[in-house]
C-alpha cells in the first residue's frame, strides 16, 4: 500500500464566502489536497513563523485586514525557507499598480477572482498543475490572469 502525500495549500482570505467556495472548488480536483486557512495576513504569518506548516503553495487575498496581501508577500519572500514557495495573489481588482506591485514583490501569479464556481475550479486546476516558477524569461502575460 502506498501513501500519496497531499498537496498542502495555505489560503489567506478574510471573506468567509470566498473561503467556502475555494474549499468546495478544491474538492472538485482529483489530487489529494490539504487546505489550511488563515483569516488575515497576521494569522498567515503566525502560521508560517510557527514552523509546523510548509505549504506547497500559498494563495493570498490582496485585500485583508490587519496585513494585506502585498505586505504578506514582502514578508514571506524575506523569510528563510519561503523564497521559492509559489505565491498566488487573488483579487477582485486588476488595477495595474496592484498587479505590478505583486509582480515586483515576487508573486508567481496574480489572478482576478473568478465570477463563477466553474471558473474558480478551472483556475485552481491551472494553478496547481503548472507550478508557475518564475524564471529570467518570465513575462507579465504569464503572470496576470483575468476573467
Amino acid at each position: 500500500m502506498s501513501y500519496v502525500k497531499p498537496f498542502r495549500i495555505l489560503l489567506a482570505d478574510d471573506d468567509d464566502d470566498d473561503t467556502f467556495l475555494f474549499q468546495e472548488a478544491l474538492q472538485q480536483l482529483p489530487s489529494p489536497m490539504e487546505l489550511l486557512i488563515a483569516d488575515n495576513g497576521m494569522e498567515l504569518m503566525n502560521i508560517l513563523e510557527d514552523g509546523d506548516v510548509k505549504p506547497d503553495v500559498i494563495f493570498l487575498d490582496m485585500n485583508m485586514p490587519v496585513k494585506n496581501g502585498l505586505e504578506c508577500l514582502t514578508e514571506i519572500r524575506s523569510t528563510p525557507g519561503f523564497e521559492e514557495t509559489p505565491i498566488i495573489i487573488l483579487s477582485t481588482s486588476i488595477a495595474q499598480y496592484l498587479w505590478e506591485s505583486a509582480y515586483k514583490g515576487g508573486a508567481n501569479l496574480y489572478i482576478q477572482k473568478p465570477t463563477s464556481f466553474d471558473g474558480l475550479v478551472e483556475i485552481l486546476k491551472k494553478c496547481l498543475s503548472e507550478g508557475h516558477k518564475r524564471s529570467a524569461d518570465f513575462i507579465v502575460e504569464q503572470f496576470l490572469i483575468t476573467n
